[in-house]
């Protein structure tokens, strides 16, 4: 499925993602990693799902991986192929409104999200096998933790960050935590009115002080890349400031890895060991001395080799080489 782009005077169009990338690969020497990737697809709501793949072995365990804001399943390449080299197979996906996959553009919320990856499970169950784990970063962090507290299918679930959405402490999470504390209660009382109406990721997160490998910050990254939103609508920042838990975190029994980076300027690290220590299930923390909102692009090997570990823990079948 085509995405048609609005052309501007310094960004040309690509017929996909993989497109893009190889323009990339041409112009800055990008790695190639996305290019042990296979699209396909599936279909939720009646929405074209994009899917991004790395089949490894049939009767290998399967990541499920999901995006963070903004971006989509290609971007995070590098991780995932690394992922994949240590005998796993591999789907990603774009959410719906975001990069490839069908829906308006940064219209959302995390319910939607959850249940494009609920099917993207039920892709990986069907043309794999039922030992899928599930991950996700930043945002899809969040819709991870989320679907760990709902989704029994899961082995295991790994997060680069985790959030109750509808905590009151989940306000310092925005950039500007009094300014998102009042929106929040705008959101509650008049964000039905104009819920197509789209906000900048600027104005709540701060792209600048997010490091991006190859691009220098999250801002220079997301404005070269035609693929990546540049606004959510306000129905997807209610969604973001209000979804509550599918049920309380002490509930949780799926196993779930919380990985971040000390220095995450997003994620306070005493906010994400406040919500951790409520977990009664198996959990690990790990933390990354000096890393930032970005960890998973600063240290892919390093958190590739913890997810994979993790994985293997809870898996029924050992994973295969390719």
């Amino acid at each position: 499925m085509k995405l048609k782009l609005k052309p501007s005077p310094t960004q040309p169009i690509f017929a996909s993602a993989h497109h893009y990338f190889d323009h990339l690969v041409e112009t800055m020497n990008y790695p190639t990693f996305y290019r042990h990737f296979e699209e396909d697809f599936t279909e939720v709501d009646g929405i074209k799902i994009h899917l991004e793949v790395i089949n490894t072995h049939p009767e290998a365990p399967t990541l499920v991986f999901i995006p963070g804001t903004a971006i989509y399943g290609l971007c995070y390449s590098e991780l995932l192929s690394k992922i994949a080299g240590k005998g796993f197979n591999v789907v990603t996906f774009d959410p719906r409104g975001h990069g490839q996959s069908g829906g308006t553009r940064g219209d959302y919320t995390v319910a939607e999200i959850m249940r494009d990856a609920e099917q993207v499970v039920t892709y990986a169950i069907k043309r794999f096998n039922p030992e899928v784990s599930l991950m996700g970063s930043s945002q899809g962090g969040i819709v991870a933790f989320y679907l760990a507290a709902k989704d029994d299918r899961l082995r295991s679930v790994i997060c680069q960050n985790i959030a109750d959405l509808s905590a009151p402490e989940a306000v310092q999470l925005s950039k500007n935590p009094l300014l998102f504390r009042y929106i929040r209660r705008v959101l509650t009382k008049r964000g039905h009115l104009l819920p197509k109406l789209q906000i900048p990721i600027s104005a709540y997160i701060d792209l600048d002080k997010m490091p991006v490998k190859h691009f220098g910050t999250a801002r220079k990254f997301m404005e070269m890349d035609p693929y990546c939103l540049k606004s959510i609508s306000l129905r997807a920042l209610k969604s973001l400031a209000h979804s509550p838990m599918p049920k309380p975190v002490e509930q949780i029994n799926t196993p779930i890895l919380v990985m971040q980076g000390t220095a995450d300027h997003i994620f306070p690290v005493t906010y994400t060991q406040t919500l951790f220590n409520k977990l009664n299930g198996e959990k690990k923390l790990r933390l990354f001395e000096g890393r930032s909102h970005g960890l998973v692009h600063e240290e892919p090997e390093g958190v590739a080799e913890e997810t994979a570990t993790w994985m293997r823990q809870f898996a029924k079948i050992g994973s295969k080489s390719h």
